[in-house]
């Protein structure tokens, strides 16, 4: 089921751009959250990231995102701070089970219901990866534009 009014507001968030093999996902994920244990931040909401292409070529170019409790981080290198981080207009849907298996059948439910409800796709695609060990799930958001008549 698609959530048609969904959003992402976060302050203080962690953000860094990677490209790596679509194969490599957990590790690149492991470098980002080292890197922000490595700045003593402290995580208060769940990391998302943002898939910024069609990995056609099987290499995938992510930015990842951490919203922290600190209102200041001093960052190195290529990560930014961001004091607000904010996607209005968004759609959403959730995976509770079979997370990798269910992820492409979300992408067809969501770009379908674009389609259907004639709008148009402003932003990649978010990835939230929520719950816990026990109790995982990921919720994908798009966010919406009407087409322009």
């Amino acid at each position: 089921m698609v959530n048609p009014s969904d959003s992402i507001r976060h302050t203080n968030v962690l953000s860094k751009r990677y490209r790596f093999h679509y194969t490599e996902m957990e590790r690149a994920l492991e470098q980002f959250t080292s890197e922000v244990d490595r700045l003593q931040a402290s995580p208060k909401a769940p990391l998302f990231y943002s898939l910024n292409n069609v990995p056609m070529d099987e290499f995938m170019n992510v930015e990842f995102f951490l919203p922290v409790q600190e209102d200041r981080v001093d960052v190195r290198d290529d990560m930014i701070f961001h004091s607000y981080f904010s996607v209005e207009d968004m759609i959403s849907c959730s995976i509770h089970t079979h997370i990798e298996a269910y992820t492409e059948v979300a992408y067809r439910i969501l770009l379908e219901y674009i389609k259907q409800k004639e709008l148009l796709q402003a932003t990649p695609v978010f990835h939230v990866l929520s719950g816990d060990r026990t109790l995982p799930y990921l919720s994908l958001k798009i966010g919406v534009q009407p087409k322009s008549e």
